[in-house]
């Protein structure tokens, strides 16, 4: 899929200079080449974004393999109660990454509906000696090209792979509430006695792996129980929009003279649309902060709620 890098890259090239030409022609609007300029790169980027969304038809569906490892699997077989506890808490955590991806701190029943509609997760099949499966989700690009499950693994991945000190930043990309389905997801291997490796092909051929063995298994476990996180809390503000960002990423910088910078779910995506860098806005911010007290080390993650 090279093609989709190609795409990929082209448009995380134009984006800033979009965002430049806008914040111009906002101080200079009778300034017609930077008018004309902005028209032309406005229209190369949602033909990328287009040719992004059919490259993502054409996948269909994100795959992940799960190989189970250990005592228990050494026969060709496992029992069945070690498979539903590892597949349903990963699963689990796969679901409410997407919905903190699509919907940030928002919930309701219709929320958590369209959440499993749009990513469909499946067991799509058991290899050989039935301790190797394969979890698939739909691929469901949005109109702009993007796919909220393959964001959600990539993070997903990331968290597996992180160092002690990079953990907290890998909390607020997942969503803190997976969390907990994550914890249960590596308390189950190491009850069990099970090593595990994860495997997903992204769609710029990068291969994600997880190589989880007992060392590794026990220390992410360890790590994140001893993690304080606070419940969410709404904040209101009022100030200049400084960035937007398609990969859903946010700066303001409020009256009281302060840098809010967070993220914002993909049903804002289109009204953050409307928005240009510089224009001046109020709302709502969702503030939680993460701490780590094995590095001493705490930090606070804004997630956009609503805007006007």
């Amino acid at each position: 899929m090279g093609n989709f890098a190609r795409i990929k890259s082209h448009i995380e090239q134009l984006e800033p200079i979009v965002a430049q030409l806008e914040k111009d022609h906002k101080a200079s609007p009778d300034d017609f080449s930077i008018f004309v300029e902005l028209t032309s790169l406005n229209n190369q980027l949602a033909d990328l974004q287009e040719q992004l969304y059919r490259e993502n038809l054409k996948r269909e569906k994100e795959i992940v393999e799960l190989r189970l490892i250990g005592q228990s699997a050494n026969f060709g077989s496992i029992p069945l109660e070690y498979v539903g506890g590892i597949t349903n808490n990963l699963s689990a955590s796969i679901i409410v990454t997407s919905k903190y991806k699509m919907f940030g701190g928002k919930g309701g029943k219709k929320r958590d509906t369209i959440v499993k509609d749009t990513i469909d997760l499946r067991l799509e099949g058991i290899g050989r000696g039935s301790t190797i499966f394969y979890l698939s989700g739909r691929t469901s690009p949005d109109l702009f090209g993007n796919s909220t499950i393959q964001d959600t693994l990539k993070n997903t991945f990331e968290l597996f792979q992180s160092k002690p000190d990079e953990l907290i930043d890998r909390i607020g990309s997942v969503g803190a509430g997976s969390i907990k389905y994550i914890s249960r997801f590596l308390n189950v291997l190491s009850r069990d006695d099970l090593d595990i490796d994860l495997k997903w092909h992204s769609p710029d051929n990068q291969e994600y792996v997880w190589e989880g063995r007992r060392d590794n298994i026990t220390s992410l476990y360890n790590s994140l129980n001893q993690m304080n996180i606070s419940q969410p809390t709404d904040m209101d503000f009022e100030g200049e929009l400084i960035t937007i960002s398609s990969k859903g990423r946010f700066e303001v910088f409020t009256n009281e003279n302060c840098s809010l910078f967070g993220q914002f779910s993909s049903d804002l995506l289109e009204k953050m649309k409307e928005f240009h860098i510089g224009d001046y806005c109020k709302g709502i911010i969702t503030k939680t902060s993460i701490y780590n007290p094995l590095t001493d080390k705490e930090k606070i993650e804004y997630n956009l709620k609503t805007i006007e």
